[in-house]
């Protein structure tokens, strides 16, 4: 089950929140193995490296406030991030979004419906290279210049309807990854709309 995410706010006027590696981290990158580290060539966010058997990571990173948000409000879920060992299509982060269960036709022990949006493989991803990974719609308003890669394969599991209030948001890897898997994630965010509240987080990984 997910913990409680801790988003400490950042002051840098770009990202307004942001996740230390030994801080809060450990909310955050719930359910992964290994823990993610920092970059061993000095780029900034947590570096994941797969090296035998099911290990996978999985960053959690939305926590409700006085409103839920549900599937009608979100416009959009992001990441940057690179890969730095393409071996497949499995090599490649996904966005998961999990509701709220409701106890009525669950489709999870603990939530109800998941939608995953994962990578096209007519896409074009270079090694090592940082891009900003989209799903849903389009990016606004965020000051990131990398290149946008859309994530368009959308998988539901359940009945993921738009009234569903969000549970929770994750970025993950595939599991069936090879060993040699390399995974570097520095931001993580979501848009949403709510009546005429634009709801915007840009949250950065710090080591």
């Amino acid at each position: 089950m997910v913990k409680n995410i801790t988003i400490t706010q950042s002051t840098n006027g770009i990202h307004n929140g942001f996740v230390k590696l030994t801080g809060s981290g450990p909310s955050v990158y719930a359910d992964s193995s290994p823990a993610p580290t920092a970059d061993n060539n000095d780029r900034e966010g947590w570096l994941f490296t797969k090296t035998s058997g099911a290990e996978k990571f999985n960053y959690y990173f939305y926590g409700q406030g006085n409103k839920p948000i549900t599937l009608a409000h979100l416009n959009n879920v992001f990441f940057t991030g690179a890969i730095d060992n393409y071996v497949s299509d499995a090599s490649v982060p996904f966005v998961v979004i999990y509701t709220k269960p409701t106890g009525v036709g669950d489709a999870g022990a603990w939530y109800h419906s998941k939608i995953a949006y994962a990578l096209h493989n007519t896409e074009d991803i270079q090694i090592g290279e940082i891009c900003l990974f989209s799903c849903i719609g389009e990016v606004v308003d965020v000051p990131i210049t990398y290149r946008q890669v859309n994530l368009l394969n959308k998988i539901i599991t359940g009945d993921a309807l738009r009234t569903e209030e969000i549970l929770t948001i994750s970025i993950q890897s595939d599991s069936g990854a090879a060993d040699t898997t390399q995974i570097l994630i520095q931001d993580v965010g979501f848009q949403a709309l709510r009546g005429n509240h634009k709801i915007k987080r840009n949250i950065k990984l710090v080591v």
